[in-house]
C-alpha cells in the first residue's frame, strides 16, 4: 500500500470514531441532535462499505449515488430545527425532495450509478452553501440566539462545519477535473486526500456540537 493509500485509510478512523461516538450517545440527546447522530452514523456506515468495497478493489462510486442524497435530506431536517420560526419547513421539505428527484434522474441519464456524480455533488454543495449563509445571517438577529440559547454553540459548529466542508467542496471539485486531467493518476490521488481531510474537519464540527451540548 503506497503512501496515499495509506493515507486515504488512515483519515476515515476519525469518521468511524465520531459515528460510533454519536451511537453512543444517540438516547441521550434531543431531537435536533439525535438527526446529527443519525447523520453521523448512517454516512458513516456508508464510508465503512465504500472502504470495503476499494479495499476488495471494486467499483465503490455507487455508494456516492447514495451518500450524496441522504446526506442531504439529513441535513436539510437539522436546518429545519436550526431555522424554525425563520424558514416554512414546507420549502424545506420541497428542496430535499426536489434534489432526491434530481439525483434520480442525474443517476438514470446523465451520470450512471458507477461512475462520479459530480453534477449531484455540485448542486448539493451549493445548496447547502446558501444554507449556511442564510444560517449565519439569521443568527445575527437577537430573536435567534435567543430562541436557541440552550443549543447555540451546537448550531454555530454544525453550521461551521458545513460551512467549510460545502465551500472548500466546491472549490475542489472545479479545479480537482483540471487537476485530474492534468496530471497522472497517483498524483491525482491527493485531490481526494484534501477530499478526505475536509470530511475529518467536518464531522469534528459535528462532534464539537453532540460534545458542546452534552456537556452544558
Amino acid at each position: 500500500m503506497n503512501t496515499t493509500k495509506l493515507m486515504l485509510v488512515l483519515f476515515h478512523l476519525p469518521i468511524f470514531a465520531v459515528a460510533i461516538h454519536a451511537f453512543f450517545l444517540y438516547k441521550k440527546l434531543d431531537l435536533g441532535l439525535k438527526l446529527l447522530a443519525g447523520y453521523l452514523l448512517g454516512t458513516g456506515i456508508l464510508y465503512a462499505i465504500s472502504l470495503f468495497l476499494w479495499f476488495l478493489h471494486i467499483n465503490n462510486l455507487c455508494i456516492l449515488h447514495v451518500m450524496v442524497p441522504l446526506r442531504f435530506v439529513c441535513l436539510v431536517l437539522i436546518y429545519k430545527n436550526i431555522l424554525n420560526g425563520y424558514v416554512r419547513w414546507w420549502a424545506l421539505y420541497l428542496l430535499a425532495a426536489g434534489f432526491c428527484v434530481y439525483s434520480v434522474i442525474n443517476t438514470i441519464y446523465w451520470e450512471p450509478w458507477n461512475t462520479f456524480n459530480s453534477g449531484a455533488m455540485t448542486i448539493e454543495s451549493i445548496l447547502m452553501v446558501i444554507l449556511s449563509l442564510s444560517t449565519y445571517v439569521f443568527l445575527m438577529d437577537k430573536r435567534m440566539t435567543e430562541h436557541l440559547r440552550h443549543s447555540l454553540r451546537s448550531v454555530e459548529w454544525i453550521n461551521s462545519g458545513v460551512f467549510i466542508y460545502y465551500t472548500s467542496s466546491l472549490i475542489l471539485m472545479y479545479f480537482g477535473v483540471h487537476i485530474i486531467q492534468a496530471i497522472n493518476p497517483e498524483l491525482s490521488r491527493y485531490t481526494w486526500i484534501v477530499h478526505a481531510i475536509l470530511s475529518v474537519i467536518m464531522y469534528y464540527c459535528f462532534w464539537k456540537a453532540i460534545w458542546k451540548r452534552k456537556t452544558t
